[in-house]
């Protein structure tokens, strides 16, 4: 299992500082959050006019390696041909991405099971390019947002054939138990989200929150997963390079600590 991080743990930090302070910290692998905007919402602002293949070289030129992909979007609209975003297959036609991650299908009105069927149909374009996974979500204001019971998770993702991700913080806003969730769907989990949560505050760096981190990855079936991958919020406005290096440096060693108890990375 790969331990990495999240490009989107620095979404408001220019992307070339982004990889400099991932590499500096000592990790390894990292999961492209790409930049994406629909409505309201909008990610992976590092991201925000660079091309994928430039992205891409950027990565391979800091000598860091891509664990998996996240595609920000998942609303099902009319007018949107699909739920994968056009720049997913971009970097898939540029770089070699082993892993895609995708949100569970959300829509802003209407009936879950019309958008799950499209949304299943659209993933199961992917999985001959690579494992697709579906993240648990969490209630969104003003969407309907699907797979939000792991038996519901479990089910929709086993039918399909594709997998799961399990983010630890949207466990937490959901008021899911994290080790029975990763009970639940153990065997279709290849990749993690891995954050802390301190109500109210979401996506605490691992080990300065409330979560069960250890008990969860105990739970989890190590020989299946792909890449346990940190997921924080550092503040764009609070951020300060050496302590933010620093934060890194002590968050994977937190990381190496807990996989090695739970199984082995």
């Amino acid at each position: 299992m790969h331990l990495s991080i999240s490009t989107g743990t620095f979404y408001m930090v220019p992307f070339a500082k982004t990889l400099e302070l991932i590499r500096r910290a000592g990790f390894e692998y990292i999961e492209l959050l790409q930049y994406w905007k629909g409505g309201r919402w909008e990610m992976g602002q590092h991201l925000r006019g660079i091309p994928p293949a430039e992205a891409l070289k950027m990565a391979e030129d800091s000598g860091l390696r891509i664990s998996s992909l996240h595609d920000g979007g998942g609303i099902v609209e009319e007018a949107v041909p699909s739920v994968i975003s056009r720049s997913t297959y971009e970097y898939m036609q540029y770089g070699k991405i082993p892993c895609v991650v995708f949100h569970p299908p959300m829509k802003y009105t209407g009936d879950q099971a019309d958008y799950l069927a499209r949304a299943a149909r659209d993933l199961k374009q992917l999985r001959e390019l690579a494992v697709v996974c579906v993240e648990n979500l969490f209630p969104v204001e003003g969407l309907s947002t699907s797979l939000l019971d792991p038996s519901d998770m479990l089910a929709f993702v086993t039918e399909h054939d594709i997998f799961t991700t399990i983010d630890t913080t949207h466990c937490a806003q959901t008021g899911l138990d994290l080790a029975h969730t990763a009970k639940i769907l153990r065997e279709r989990v290849r990749t993690v989200h891995l954050s802390d949560y301190t109500h109210p505050q979401s996506h605490v760096f691992v080990g300065e929150g409330t979560l069960d981190l250890r008990g969860f990855i105990r739970a989890l079936d190590h020989g299946g997963s792909h890449a346990l991958t940190l997921e924080c919020d550092v503040k764009y406005h609070e951020y300060d390079e050496e302590k933010t290096v620093e934060q890194l440096k002590q968050a994977l060693a937190y990381m190496q600590d807990i996989t090695q108890e739970g199984g082995g990375a």
